[in-house]
């Protein structure tokens, strides 16, 4: 994709501060862009970023998926071999993702500023802008959402905190935080909009099957499990399931997106980065928990090239978003609307696609129940029923290092999980799930609520 050179310069100009202040750019008149072409290089910055596998913030770099996998059950921290390079738990991170949150409400001002200034809204170029914006900021949304929020209770989520919601300038605003409920339904909205649109331009990255597919994640994250089913449904009809080689192909492709990947990271970045980060994935072995779900062994593709015989990764690190997720989001989804027929079908159609000579499960031959697993509730708090269970965990297998697993288990419990090492304890408490509001926009903004925990930093 172009970089404009125009992007650069509006950058310099408007510079990168807190949501509170980002705003202040109305009486620097001569810095908004004014031509389609001069909006677009603001997208297509922040599209070049996802590209070149350097953006953190709404989609994720390899190197912030391996992070937050170091910081789940899915890498032994018991077993490190370089301690420096790795976190350990969630703590190490947290002071950083206050970065996270900012750059979040950067992209946003950027969408903000195409949406209300984009004068050329009903030609095709127009649409396209608008369509990817709406797509962006609806994701930017979701990902403060998951990140700097409870998750989400249908009981209490008018009572939850959000975040504060930005949609028009506003240089004297100072938003406080919104309900959870307010914040999800304005991600809807956007991804909604963004579809009616029906970019399909894979140029701008954010096309109507993205937008489709963080619109089915929301509605799952949500508990949303009608919506959520018959939205990862579209999606997967369009991108399904690969098995054999072409599955293995596609994820172990260093730079390509193929298969049924909507969108990966990385596609313009050299292989070395990629190297970097396999070595560094190698510095503490893959979990004997996650490991043992494997029950199949070499007849399950990914035993066979996830990890080597000394439980070591050897799966692609990236930033990926793929059919597969869709099919899980349908088989739990049923399972929540005590669908079980259509929960096994889709369970059973993503095993079918990775285990030869696999035996379908049917209500009867469920795996019991591990008792000393970490995730022991699901999404409404409930205990875990076998089918739930066996969902969970084949969503577990197939997403491992693909920045998923950390939401899971916030999604699914919150478990209070530790690791020893060195004679050592690092913990990763129950409030840790939720991340700190940064301290420069609690100071700018009296109104702003801090999460539980955070009070005193």
């Amino acid at each position: 994709m172009r970089r404009f050179g125009l992007y650069i310069t509006i950058l310099l100009l408007l510079g990168h501060s807190s949501c509170t202040s980002y705003l202040d750019v109305k009486n620097k008149g001569e810095v908004i862009p004014k031509t389609a072409e001069e909006f677009s290089a603001l997208l297509h910055g922040h599209l070049n970023d996802i590209d070149k596998a350097s953006e953190y913030a709404f989609f994720g770099a390899p190197s912030n998926a391996l992070a937050f996998e170091c910081c789940t059950d899915n890498l032994d921290g018991n077993l490190i071999t370089i301690i420096d390079l790795d976190p350990i738990s969630i703590r190490e991170q947290i002071n950083s993702l206050s970065g996270k949150y900012t750059s979040l409400y950067d992209v946003i001002k950027d969408c903000n500023i195409v949406l209300h200034e984009l004068k050329e809204r009903d030609t095709e170029f127009g649409k396209k802008l608008l369509a990817t914006a709406y797509t962006l900021r609806g994701v930017c949304y979701y990902n403060l959402m998951r990140d700097f929020c409870e998750p989400y209770n249908k009981d209490r989520a008018n009572e939850q905190l959000g975040v504060p919601l930005v949609e028009k300038f506003d240089m004297e605003g100072t938003p406080e935080r919104a309900t959870l409920k307010a914040t999800a339904d304005l991600i809807i909205e956007d991804l909604q909009e963004a579809i009616k649109l029906n970019q399909t331009d894979k140029q701008y990255r954010f096309h109507v099957e993205v937008a489709k597919a963080y619109l089915a994640r929301v509605y799952h994250w949500t508990q949303n499990w009608e919506l959520a089913a018959s939205t990862a449904k579209e999606v997967l009809e369009v991108y399904p399931l690969l098995r054999g080689e072409a599955y293995k192909e596609m994820i172990q492709s260093e730079v390509k997106q193929m298969g049924n990947e909507l969108l990966r990271s990385g596609i313009a970045q050299a292989s070395g980065y990629v190297y970097r980060e396999m070595r560094r994935s190698k510095y503490r072995p893959v979990s004997l928990d996650l490991v043992k779900l494997f029950t199949e062994k070499e007849k399950d593709i990914r035993y066979t090239f996830f990890f080597d015989a000394e439980f070591l990764n050897t799966k692609m690190v990236k930033t990926t978003l793929r059919g597969a997720e869709m099919c899980l989001i349908m088989a739990e989804s049923y399972a929540q609307m005590d669908d079980t027929r259509n929960a096994l079908q889709y369970l059973n159609h993503l095993r079918a696609n990775r285990i030869s000579d696999y035996a379908p499960y049917t209500e009867h031959n469920l795996p019991g129940i591990d008792a000393s697993a970490l995730v022991k509730v699901d999404a409404h708090g409930k205990t875990l029923t076998p089918l739930i269970s066996a969902i969970l965990n084949e969503r577990r297998k197939e997403l491992y290092l693909e920045f998923d697993r950390w939401y899971e288990l916030k999604r699914n419990g919150s478990p209070v999980m530790w690791w020893g090492y060195n004679g050592v304890k690092f913990e990763t408490p129950k409030f840790m799930y939720v991340f700190p509001i940064p301290r420069t926009d609690m100071a700018l903004n009296p109104g702003l609520i801090q999460n539980p925990g955070y009070e005193e930093l």
